[in-house]
Formats: C-alpha cells, structure tokens, sequence
C-alpha cells in the first residue's frame, strides 16, 4: 500500500472518502444493469452502505481536520478508479470480472482501513475505521457468495 494516502489524517479521509465515491458509483451501475431482482437488491443496499460510508467519513473529516474538505483525490485507495472509462463502466466480458473487482476492491478497502486505525492516534476515530472494516469485510462476502452462487448457473445481467 501507498504510505503516501496514510500520511495525515486528511489524506487517509479524503482518499477514503473519493474511495467510497467509487464504490457507490460502482455498484450504482451494476444495480442499473442488473436483471436479476435480488442480484439488483443486494447491489442496492452495497451501493447504499458505500454513501453511507462516505457521509461517516466526511463527518470524521470535519470533526479531525477541519470544515473545508478540500479537492479530492483523482481515484480513491482503492483499485476501482481503472473500471471507470468517461464515467461509465467499462465492459468487461463476463460478470464475475465485475465481481472479482468488487472483491479486490473490498479487500483493498479493509486493508486501507486498518493501516489507518495504526496511523490516526486517536481511540475513537480507530474505531470507527475499525467498524468499517468490518462492514466491507461484509461486504466481501456478499461477493463472494455472488461469485459462488454465479459458478452455479445464476446470472445478474
């Protein structure tokens, strides 16, 4: 991992916020292509948890750091800024390609996430990097179970 995004609080926040940025957009889109009602649900409520997320990071900024969140960076900690082309999702060929990025991408976030709870020095905001790991770490095995429940004849799109 890039020690560069942990350097200060305010730039683990904002490469964790433009991060969680990346994921609802991700998994807005793959909502919006999906055929299957439940695949689309469980989509839904990822794409939820990321705006959630962003929204708890963004209050962490202003209490930490200061009012002025400032520019974000161009792509997040994690690798989902390469599936974006001109704000689209770029086609993959099969939709376990999809999934193994949103399970890269989960298990760069819960590694970003716990780097930063040894970086922060303070009690509190380690917890709450901590809880979200957690929740991405949920959030990987919803994905892998997606990318079981697809080897098995169950389609998304």
């Amino acid at each position: 991992m890039n020690n560069e995004l942990l350097k200060d609080k305010a730039t683990l926040l904002r490469n964790a916020i433009k991060g969680e940025e990346e994921g609802h957009d991700f998994y807005d889109l793959l909502a919006k292509r999906a055929a299957n009602r439940e695949a689309k649900k469980r989509l839904e409520n990822l794409r939820d948890d990321e705006g959630r997320h962003k929204a708890i990071l963004t209050n962490l900024f202003h209490k930490h750091v200061g009012p002025d969140l400032g520019a974000l960076p161009v792509k997040g900690a994690g690798p989902l800024a390469q599936v974006f082309e001109k704000g689209k999702l770029k086609i993959f060929k099969s939709e376990i390609e999809y999934i193994n990025m949103g399970i890269e991408a989960e298990l760069a976030t819960i590694k970003f996430y716990k780097a930063g709870m040894d970086i922060v020095g303070d009690k509190d905001f380690a917890n709450i990097l901590h809880q979200l790991a957690e929740e991405e770490n949920g959030h990987y095995e919803i994905l892998m179970a997606e990318r079981e429940a697809l080897s098995g004849n169950y389609y998304w799109f």
